[in-house]
């Protein structure tokens, strides 16, 4: 409320108080505007790649909740080679990038398998399993990487069906079974080579920017609003493993 102050003090005089109720009453405006967005908005305002909040955090947070699934923080370079850009990516003269910024793996039971995975963005993401619990995965980014990963009951109910436009096919024969889209980015499963294919956003033709060795179930993202790049969470099992992956990608 401190900038309301300062704009009440340029004005003098008996319409002071006048100008303090109209301060007053397009602040509360904007606060009921962002309780209304709720975490939707908190989703699509996670600090893009290469944000740095200061000094080193842990991969996992602390835990509060001990029935919720254990989370293990995956180092990073442990999964490079199951990510490769596709080297016939271009735009123009610009070629794809790739670089994972955070993993996660989830630890599963006989009775807690996942079911669904959503996100408005790329993060936090909504973890669905088959005993009716719903949980919200969380982390930190800063300094360009993940860490405080954190699980933390969520509403089932929060889910919302977001348009998408149409994905360009892709060429015939090629044997691709489409598992989802977000930001215009696209996730198929290649059912001959095995794999997952991500499709480049805003394109008029089918364009790999590159392939993941993972079984992908979900597919998240959030686009940068004015560079041709930004993030990706990738939701599904590495080695039968259910885990999460995020990367900043540039295309």
């Amino acid at each position: 409320m401190r900038l309301g102050a300062v704009m009440v003090q340029s004005y003098a005089g008996p319409r002071r108080g006048t100008m303090m109720a109209k301060v007053l009453q397009r602040h509360w405006g904007v606060a009921v505007m962002l309780a209304m967005l709720g975490s939707a908005a908190y989703a699509q305002f996670v600090p893009p790649a290469g944000y740095s909040g200061g000094k080193t955090q842990p991969g996992v947070a602390v835990v509060t909740d001990p029935t919720a699934p254990r989370l293990t923080r995956l180092p990073d370079s442990s999964l490079t080679s199951l990510f490769q850009v596709d080297p016939s990516y271009k735009r123009g003269a610009t070629t794809g990038s790739i670089k994972i910024v955070g993993a996660f793996q989830i630890e599963e039971t006989s009775t807690r398998q996942l079911t669904a995975a959503w996100s408005p963005g790329f993060l936090p993401v909504t973890l669905s399993f088959s005993d009716g619990v719903c949980y919200s995965f969380q982390a930190d980014y800063t300094g360009g990487t993940l860490s405080n990963g954190k699980m933390s009951k969520a509403n089932c109910g929060s889910r919302r069906d977001f348009d998408e436009p149409p994905q360009p096919a892709p060429p015939p024969g090629q044997s691709l079974k489409l598992i989802g889209s977000a930001w215009q980015h696209a996730a198929w499963a290649d059912q001959r080579a095995g794999g997952t294919i991500i499709t480049a956003p805003d394109r008029d033709v089918f364009k790999p920017l590159f392939t993941a060795r993972m079984d992908v179930s979900a597919i998240m993202a959030m686009s940068g609003p004015d560079y041709p790049g930004g993030n990706v969470t990738l939701v599904g099992r590495i080695g039968g493993h259910l885990t999460i992956v995020t990367l900043e990608v540039g295309y």
